[in-house]
């Protein structure tokens, strides 16, 4: 009887551990025709749902799909990528990947799940640390891909809004990839409790389905939200879970210039980090004022920042509290003079932290230049087809006559 007993819990034991799946929760501006009944996926269907998601689909290859596969990457990869470009107009391409660890009670974070566009299940979830490789070898692919056109700076104003809400909830671990992809892994040791990030998630959606009211702005980005339960220590290991893919073969050329802060001078090895998870130097502000490498915020949370962000302004002005806007400090330019030849020389300075030079100045004065002799040449051409169109004086035609009659 002990013995039947025995394997009636263990065979309890078996099942209660399988039937621990992960959840994945997705927002599309755009919303497509999903299954009623949230299917489950295993982990490398997910990964390639994922992938498509996220716009790294040259890196994830297909052998031999089914029809299921076909059917849930149609369901949930987003949106399609097109032939000759993107071209979505005043749309934002910003991405909220929110990937959480040891989740007990998914329902907790999440809420109504009704209010997502779509939601599945992946059975047999892999550990936390291939959850942790698989992450990191998404951002590595994601750096490795150009920047996308953001012409009305509409992709860059939802990551800064993505990240000012992630960021607080745990600074050394939040990516900003690439300016349009945002990323945000946290686990049991993070100790973040369900209520907040059940209320971050929700003001996130909030944000985004925001955005689909306003024809202006047009500040809408999807979001994917990732819950994995606890890992199981009786779980069987696999070499790829979530099965293989390829990587960026050529370094990351665009590594240097994504830093937040120029590094110009070896520090120690204990630094602290950047919200994009690159570390950074503690650099004196009265030595330093280099014009910042990346892509800074519209405004700071406080002077200091601004002031350590912007490197004082890249001693270009100082930094200031904006009009009606208790919580953002931003840099006032200041134009400076220089002399040359015995002459003052004034040159204006732009740009989020009065790293560039404002010369639209000189572009109107050439443009205007160059529109002024355009107009000229179009007049004297125009004045000689006039002049060739007139007839002829009758003087002329008087001289010429026909032949006299006999």
């Amino acid at each position: 009887m002990r013995l039947s007993w025995g394997f009636i819990l263990s065979s309890l034991y078996s099942s209660a551990a399988a039937s621990k799946a992960g959840h994945v929760y997705i927002y599309d501006p755009v919303a497509k025709s999903t299954p009623r009944q949230p299917p489950s996926v295993s982990p490398e269907t997910a990964r390639l749902i994922l992938a498509q998601r996220l716009g790294l689909s040259q890196f994830h290859s297909l052998n031999n799909p089914s029809d299921e596969l076909i059917q849930s990457l149609n369901a949930y990869g987003g949106k399609r990528q097109r032939l000759f470009g993107e071209n979505y107009g005043r749309q934002s391409n910003a991405h909220a990947l929110i990937w959480i660890e040891d989740v007990e009670d998914a329902k907790a974070i999440i809420g109504d799940s009704s209010a997502w566009s779509a939601e599945f299940s992946i059975s047999s979830p892999p550990s936390s640390s291939d959850s942790d490789r698989l992450i990191q070898d998404l951002i590595l692919q994601a750096e490795s891909l150009p920047n996308k056109d953001d012409p009305h700076a509409l992709t860059y104003k939802s990551g800064v809004s993505i990240e000012a809400e992630l960021y607080p909830l745990k600074q050394s671990d939040t990516y900003r990839i690439n300016d349009y992809l945002n990323v945000f892994h946290a686990g049991k040791n993070d100790k973040i409790s369900p209520s907040t990030l059940a209320f971050s998630i929700s003001t996130l959606l909030a944000l985004s389905k925001s955005g689909l009211k306003s024809k202006d702005s047009g500040i809408t980005f999807p979001i994917t939200v990732i819950l994995m339960p606890p890992s199981t220590s009786n779980r069987k290991r696999s070499a790829y879970p979530y099965g293989t893919y390829d990587l960026p073969s050529s370094p990351i050329h665009r590594e240097q210039p994504e830093l937040l802060l120029s590094l110009s001078a070896p520090q120690s090895s204990t630094n602290p980090t950047t919200p994009s998870g690159v570390p950074s130097l503690q650099i004196s502000e009265s030595e330093n004022t280099t014009a910042p490498l990346g892509i800074l915020p519209v405004c700071f949370k406080s002077q200091e920042l601004c002031t350590s962000k912007t490197h004082s302004c890249s001693g270009h002005g100082s930094c200031a509290q904006l009009l009606g806007k208790p919580d953002c400090y931003a840099c006032v330019c200041q134009a400076s003079v220089k002399k040359v030849d015995g002459k003052n020389k004034t040159t204006y300075w732009g740009g989020p932290a009065c790293q560039k030079k404002d010369i639209s100045v000189p572009f109107w004065l050439f443009a205007g230049t160059g529109v002024f002799i355009a107009f000229l040449i179009a007049s004297a051409i125009g004045m000689m087809y006039s002049m060739g169109g007139e007839e002829l004086p009758s003087v002329i035609g008087a001289g010429v006559s026909g032949p006299a009659r006999k």
